[in-house]
């Protein structure tokens, strides 16, 4: 029986793309290529295919590694996306925004990279696709004016 740790630290890296191409933002086959990128920068051995999330207002790819997770969540009303990335190894950061930047022609982006502990665990596309969910809504709330939701 294969046995995973129950928490893992590492680095923790979040994009932020805007003024991205919402041609390429709706295209669900660029996205989940991007996120097999993602995969093989991680240092998966075997090429995974990666969930898809699809939603009214976009799509959402994420792959999840025993030692590492990615994600990307793509809105092309807002013409934005959120790439998020964890690894238990050093990573370089360039080496995962600038394809993204690349394929989805990013006009503008944000970045950060924080140390921090995430509980990895085995490739479960129903928990994924879950968690791909949460963490689109998350991004989505960061990209769109609080104040529109909110009663006067």
């Amino acid at each position: 029986m294969r046995r995973f740790d129950v928490l893992a630290y590492g680095t923790h890296l979040v994009f932020d793309g805007t003024r991205a191409d919402p041609t390429r933002l709706a295209d669900h086959a660029l996205l989940q290529r991007v996120v097999s990128g993602l995969a093989a920068q991680l240092g998966a051995e075997a090429p995974s295919q990666p969930v898809l999330v699809e939603e009214v207002d976009g799509a959402s790819a994420g792959v999840t590694l025993a030692e590492a997770a990615g994600s990307l969540h793509a809105f092309p009303g807002l013409g934005t996306l959120c790439l998020d990335v964890f690894s238990v190894r050093r990573q370089r950061a360039e080496a995962f925004y600038r394809p993204v930047e690349e394929a989805f022609a990013v006009g503008r982006s944000t970045s950060r990279r924080a140390a921090r502990a995430r509980a990895p665990g085995p490739h479960d596309p129903d928990g994924l696709a879950r968690r791909l969910r949460g963490e689109r809504a998350y991004a989505e709330a960061r990209f769109t004016d609080l104040r529109a939701f909110s009663a006067d």
